[in-house]
């Protein structure tokens, strides 16, 4: 995956770069998980919506399952044209 980190650094500040390589393995696991689900634009979510990344694996499977549940078996499309709806994850 090709990350744009200068991008993340000029949405979040450096300040989410460190938490990123804090919890990298948490981080991966997450990202890992969306590819599992059959996501594709895993670079472009990231880098929108790193936050949603940092949480624990349990908890990011949580909140991505119910936010699955809530859109239905189109949920990868729905998500993807719109990756606005991913906010609901960051709270």
């Amino acid at each position: 995956m090709n990350i744009d980190f200068n991008k993340i650094s000029d949405t979040y500040g450096d300040s989410v770069i460190e938490l990123v390589r804090d919890n990298i393995e948490d981080v991966n696991e997450n990202i890992n998980y969306m590819i599992k689900l059959g996501f594709t634009d895993i670079e472009d979510i990231f880098e929108r919506y790193t936050l949603i990344f940092i949480d624990t694996p349990s908890t990011f499977k949580y909140k991505l399952n119910k936010l699955i549940n809530e859109l239905g078996s189109n949920y990868i499309d729905i998500i993807e044209n719109d990756l606005f709806i991913l906010e609901k994850l960051m709270y």
